[in-house]
């Protein structure tokens, strides 16, 4: 289990997922897997990834959308500042979404969004 700490999200270090692929050295079938899935320019912020709970700060463009997949865990989305679009739900800030395992996709309203998304675990991305 990981020590106590304090975090800034403002001084964490943001990746997109086009420089995750550039850093796991993904053959090119399988970056444009992930592209396919998740785009090139939503940002991540690792707060915390361990067994127990993982905790990530994630910020996407507008119109910005992620196709249905699922993390392998129990997920909790709470937005901060803009909109997710879930099918025909909209999540604001101050609103969220769980999923207990299950795909799902979104995206991201007008303005982008902000949010934090918290998993029982480490996450993985599955694609059905």
């Amino acid at each position: 289990m990981a020590d106590s700490f304090f975090y800034d999200t403002a001084t964490l270090p943001s990746k997109t997922i086009a420089e995750i692929a550039d850093e796991t050295g993904l053959d090119d079938a399988s970056r444009e897997g992930l592209f396919a899935l998740f785009g090139r320019t939503l940002a991540t912020k690792t707060i915390l990834m361990s067994p127990e709970l993982s905790v990530f700060h994630e910020v996407a463009l507008p119109g910005e959308t992620v196709r249905p997949h699922r993390h392998g865990t129990h997920q909790i989305t709470y937005v901060l500042r803009g909109s997710l679009r879930y099918g025909n739900r909209v999540t604001g800030a101050g609103m969220g979404y769980y999923s207990p395992n299950r795909p799902y996709s979104w995206t991201a309203g007008d303005d982008g969004a902000e949010w934090l998304e918290i998993h029982a675990g480490e996450p993985q991305a599955f694609v059905e």
